[in-house]
């Protein structure tokens, strides 16, 4: 008798119907609301409903389809497959002639073969191509990279769904890890399995969701580079993840990608390129993207336009970025699941703003901006140029304190961006300013060895 799936009725029993929100979700509930996800991710109709869930419940399916998997994640707010008590098969996958003549993969639950307790996802059924990036990482982080070792004979038919969320897996990882650890210690690794997932595209895998894995690694592996401060590798990255990403036939992650990579322009300091790649990712959105999308491209803008100096420009964008804030149509979709709220905003209207040489404006909009940046390395940089506006308006010393703070944070995380724009801070200053002592001591202890 299969193990009943607790997690999973624990998750569900704690999410408010909607229809009745003093009780649970029930089990059509559930079903419709993943089938209605799924729909406006996907543009597919699925056919979920109470009875499929209660057998996941009873633990007679422990490892549903992947794009099942993703709208229950979505829906009942789990991290990973695993809070939802979903692990795959420790043994390898058979088919049997009776599943091919049906149309479903057998998978056995552990201890049993094939057509005994086995569990069934319909062969062919959509991958992951329309689900979000939170779903999409989150899944593979939830599905693990080892699911089909070799253990056992070879398979008789690879489930290239599977094997792309199998590949992507790493990059949930390094993604991940990029918050905690070295860019430097983190970086080789990256680019080892953007190779073997160049390898595995080309050999096995030249599909939509193939390239979508490849256009997401390539372009952690350009922020890796950009963060290390290494331009010429950033560019070429950023380049083929926009490439991939048309490869992959998805309008909003080759928006992303090319907004990404026209922002590093801008950042480089080609602005003019940089408003050009902008431009362009604006035509690659369509009807369907959410406001999130339009306000951070607006954002970009304004900081792109003001790099060329161009006000009028500038400020015709902040009004859009605020205007579409405000409004936040749209659920956000994959790459852009991020809510894009006025603080986020903000970091990009107090950069525009200072490039401007609008300092008092500029130094308002960073106080906003503030409690959006939690992590460290946004927040570091974030840092310097606020540093740079207090400076401007003579509040040297608090200028220098802030460069010192985010400093620190470049030394710990290994970002040479950061310690790079540091050092531009800190020549920006009189070569003799008694408030920037501690900067220069600091800024000197980079050249000492660490014990």
């Amino acid at each position: 008798m299969p193990e009943p799936n607790d997690l999973l009725r624990a998750a569900r029993e704690r999410t408010a119907s909607a229809a009745l929100p003093a009780e649970s979700m029930s089990r059509r509930e559930l079903a419709e609301a993943v089938n209605n996800w799924l729909w406006k991710t996907t543009g597919k109709r699925y056919s979920l409903d109470a009875h499929t869930i209660a057998r996941y419940e009873r633990g007679a399916v422990r490892w549903p389809g992947a794009h099942y998997r993703a709208g229950l994640r979505h829906v009942l707010g789990a991290a990973t497959d695993a809070e939802l008590g979903f692990r795959a098969s420790s043994t390898l996958p058979v088919v049997s002639p009776s599943a091919v003549d049906r149309g479903v993969e057998e998978v056995p639950l552990p201890g049993k073969g094939a057509g005994s307790g086995s569990i069934q996802s319909v062969r062919g059924a959509p991958s992951l191509e329309s689900v979000d990036r939170k779903t999409f990482l989150t899944g593979a982080v939830g599905a693990g990279i080892g699911i089909w070792a070799t253990r056992q004979r070879p398979v008789a038919v690879v489930d290239t769904d599977d094997l792309a969320t199998a590949i992507s897996g790493p990059t949930a990882h390094y993604r991940r890890m990029e918050s905690a650890i070295s860019s430097d210690q983190l970086v080789g690794a990256v680019e080892a399995h953007l190779r073997l997932a160049k390898a595995v595209v080309a050999d096995k895998l030249r599909t939509q969701s193939g390239f979508r894995v490849l256009s997401e690694t390539a372009g952690l592996a350009a922020w890796l580079a950009f963060d290390r401060d290494d331009h010429a590798t950033a560019r070429t990255r950023y380049a083929d993840a926009v490439g991939y990403a048309q490869r992959a036939g998805h309008s909003l992650l080759a928006a992303y990608m090319t907004a990404s990579l026209g922002h590093f322009a801008v950042e480089e300091g080609h602005a003019r390129p940089g408003v050009m790649l902008l431009d362009r990712a604006n035509t690659q959105l369509d009807a369907t993207a959410p406001d999130s999308a339009r306000a951070w491209l607006a954002s970009l803008h304004a900081v792109g336009h003001a790099a060329l100096g161009d006000r009028t420009a500038t400020y015709r964008a902040l009004r859009a970025a605020e205007r579409l804030t405000g409004r936040g149509r749209g659920e956000p979709q994959w790459p852009w699941v991020f809510g894009f709220d006025r603080a986020k905003a903000a970091r990009y209207r107090a950069a525009a703003l200072a490039r401007l040489g609008d300092t008092r404006t500029a130094r308002d909009a960073y106080t906003e901006a503030e409690p959006s940046l939690t992590a460290p390395k946004p927040r570091a940089l974030a840092q310097v140029e606020h540093a740079h506006l207090l400076a401007a308006d003579g509040l040297i010393e608090q200028g220098c304190d802030l460069a010192v703070k985010a400093l620190a944070v470049g030394r710990t995380y290994g970002s040479e961006r950061i310690t790079a724009r540091v050092r531009r801070f800190r020549e920006s200053l009189p070569a003799h300013t008694r408030e920037a002592s501690a900067l220069d001591d600091a800024l000197a202890a980079l050249y000492e060895r660490e014990t």
